[in-house]
């Protein structure tokens, strides 16, 4: 007996591609065949909003979750996780730029797009716009 669907797959010597597995539960579903037998291989269902809470309260990052449920960072699995932490309600107000206020600048999007379309660096929009040239100023561009 098939244990998932993956195996079922290779039993019937069919490739394990996402499109014939589709197919293949289409014909099982359509004939009213029973798979309450096959394991769901779900890799998000090994991580229960539980383990989720615990990996978020001992890091500093998504990446950091991500690790510590022994997931790969990819950008997808990052934003799943994100989702799930957010549909959950699972605090994460002690990552760096969570919950950051966003920046009133003193200027328009339309200025700043603007002086991006002209400038060839960072230091050029930030003269475009008009903002001095100083040591102070140029800590707060390297932030953005």
């Amino acid at each position: 007996m098939a244990r998932n669907w993956t195996d079922l797959m290779r039993r019937l010597d069919l490739s394990p591609s996402g499109g014939q597995r589709r197919v293949l539960q289409e014909k099982v579903a359509r004939h009213g065949l029973d798979t309450s037998h096959l394991v769901k291989r779900s890799p998000w269902r090994k991580y229960p909003d539980g383990a989720i809470a615990e990996a978020a309260a001992s890091s500093s990052s998504l990446r950091e979750v991500a690790a510590k449920l022994g997931a790969t960072p990819a950008t997808g699995t990052l934003s799943h996780i994100r989702r799930r932490i957010d549909a959950a309600g699972i605090d994460i107000s002690h990552f760096p730029g969570i919950g950051r206020p966003q920046v009133d600048l003193p200027f328009t999007r339309e200025e700043l797009q603007t002086a991006a379309a002209t400038a060839t660096s960072v230091r050029g929009v930030a003269r475009a716009l008009g903002v001095p040239d100083d040591s102070r100023s140029g800590r707060r561009w390297s932030a953005c």
